[in-house]
């Protein structure tokens, strides 16, 4: 009209943020509620990624270190589904037993915290901290979200069960289009950061969860980027995300 504004009538629902394909990711996400605790503002642009790399060619797996019930693969899987020529190749690495302790020498105040309110400790031990937020993301529940109800091919998918210090030094992973990182801690990221970024392919994205939320997490991505400059890319007051150059 002439003030410049569309009116129109939208769905019920979760709240309108006029993201672009808002209402499309939206019905995607309906479908991985409960087997992710990611916010909108990061659901949303994670589905666009997706689709964006879908549209523009981009290629290699889409990969989650830190998937809890596999939300946001399985979001990742429904956008391949409905924008992808062919099923891409998908990645879990987790402990599947929950995470383990932070170190008070590196990770702050707040992951201390997090893992006092859990009954652990903080001493930087590879043992699972007592979850709090829903209980522990097991293989079986992201093989029963993404396999059989999103109806995912099996056969494209690896599980990398065990922590991610022992796992991803043996990873045989090939290009990669999207790495998302959701390990809380400063080891926990800096050695998927080690062991995949260089597989990350040119305009790919890199994903990182808590980069706003944990010290440690911060550290890490800011010194494994201190020769190598990005633009870090809000998500929300947590998230960050980049490009490939």
């Amino acid at each position: 009209d002439l003030c410049g504004y569309d009116i129109y009538r939208r769905k019920a629902g979760l709240p309108y943020h006029g993201y672009d394909l808002e209402e499309e990711a939206k019905e995607a996400i309906a479908q991985i509620q409960g087997s992710t605790m990611v916010s909108l503002e990061k659901l949303i642009p994670l589905y666009q990624q997706v689709v964006f790399c879908e549209r523009a060619g981009i290629a290699g797996a889409f990969v989650e270190c830190g998937v809890w019930k596999g939300g946001c693969v399985g979001l990742m899987a429904l956008a391949n589904l409905r924008h992808g020529a062919a099923p891409r190749q998908l990645h879990l690495f987790d402990s599947f037993e929950g995470i383990p302790e932070p170190d008070a020498n590196v990770d702050g105040q707040a992951a201390v915290d997090f893992a006092l309110q859990a009954g652990g400790k903080a001493d930087g031990q590879l043992v699972p901290l007592k979850d709090q937020y829903g209980g522990v993301g097991t293989l079986e529940s992201c093989r029963e979200l993404i396999e059989v109800k999103l109806k995912y091919p099996s056969e494209q998918i690896t599980y990398h069960k065990g922590w991610f210090q022992d796992t991803l030094p043996k990873n045989t992973v090939g290009p990669i289009a999207i790495l998302r990182l959701d390990g809380d801690w400063y080891e926990s990221t800096k050695v998927c950061l080690d062991h995949l970024y260089d597989k990350v392919v040119s305009g790919g994205f890199v994903i990182v969860d808590d980069y706003g939320a944990y010290e440690g997490c911060r550290k890490a991505v800011d010194e494994f980027l201190e020769t190598r400059p990005v633009y870090l890319h809000h998500l929300d007051r947590w998230g960050r995300y980049w490009m490939k150059p």
